[in-house]
């Protein structure tokens, strides 16, 4: 019965494409849940500016964009920041695609989690321990040892996968709170006004689900022959990507226009978050060692 119920469901995906599968050319076919791979790239354990979580398993498969974005984007902090701790990447798909242990999507082949950068209570860029979880003042603590968010790393990442041309990314998930940080840094730090309005509508923490405060979750879109072979695109369609499709997605019309997030931006540091880092023994002043400009 169960064999019967999982043919019945890859027919039923097989039904939206227009022809066969060519051999030897990766195609994402269907949704980010619900979908197969075909003939998938695979990430190399490691590379330059990246490592991957957990090299033993074979969640590390997708297509040729979602790999490309991941090298450009880790090579680009590397040689921003250099001397740094690698990007730490998670699951991307299993080599066909399809259901996922540990995740709702991840099924075509377009999703891979991104761990953040993170830096030590003195400000010194450190490897992380594990899965933190940042709060709203960007702090994690793990084992007594207190970790804080890399706002200029997780920056120029994000700026650097927004801003890639062949990287098509539709979307960034992560936590309001650290959206609003990294937003607040662009704010006095980026020279490119379009890397900031990209970012203000890719960053999102998911309407369901886990809030991303431990870990981007990066998805990339379908090309134009993914299009005709099958691979679904679904809202909301960046201008930059199309330009004829509208930003017409309810969810991230209000992530980009979130009365918090604007508070968050464009207010002065506020006095309980400073109460709190020193609270905690932290240097407040404490900045990376480099900050980047573009």
């Amino acid at each position: 019965m169960v064999r019967l119920f999982a043919i019945v469901v890859i027919t039923t995906i097989c039904s939206c494409v227009s022809e066969p599968l060519p051999a030897g050319q990766t195609i994402s076919v269907g949704t980010a849940d619900q979908g197969y791979l075909h003939d998938p790239v695979r990430l190399a354990d490691r590379g330059d500016g990246y490592r991957r979580v957990r090299p033993q398993e074979g969640t590390r498969f997708g297509t040729p964009t979602l790999v490309g974005a991941i090298e450009r984007a880790a090579r680009g902090v590397a040689d921003a920041f250099p001397g740094g701790h690698p990007l730490r990447v998670g699951d991307l798909s299993t080599p066909h695609g399809g259901a996922h242990s540990r995740h709702r999507t991840h099924r075509s082949g377009r999703d891979a989690d991104l761990l953040f950068f993170a830096r030590d209570a003195g400000g010194l860029a450190v490897r992380g321990d594990g899965w933190l979880r940042f709060d709203r003042l960007g702090l994690a603590t793990l084992r007594d040892r207190v970790f804080r968010f890399d706002e200029a790393r997780n920056w120029h990442l994000v700026r650097s996968l927004v801003m890639d041309g062949e990287a098509r990314v539709k979307w960034l998930f992560c936590s309001n709170e650290l959206k609003a940080r990294l937003l607040r840094y662009a704010a006095r730090y980026e020279s490119s006004p379009e890397a900031v309005v990209r970012a203000t509508w890719v960053l999102h923490q998911p309407t369901r689900g886990d809030s991303h405060d431990d870990h981007f979750h990066l998805r990339v879109g379908c090309g134009t022959d993914e299009r005709s072979l099958g691979c679904r695109e679904q809202a909301p369609h960046w201008p930059w990507l199309s330009d004829t499709a509208r930003k017409e997605d309810a969810g991230a019309s209000d992530a980009a226009s979130d009365v918090h997030l604007l508070g968050w931006l464009f207010a002065e540091q506020r006095a309980d978050e400073h109460r709190d880092i020193v609270g905690r023994g932290l240097d407040a002043a404490a900045q990376p060692a480099s900050i980047v400009r573009r």
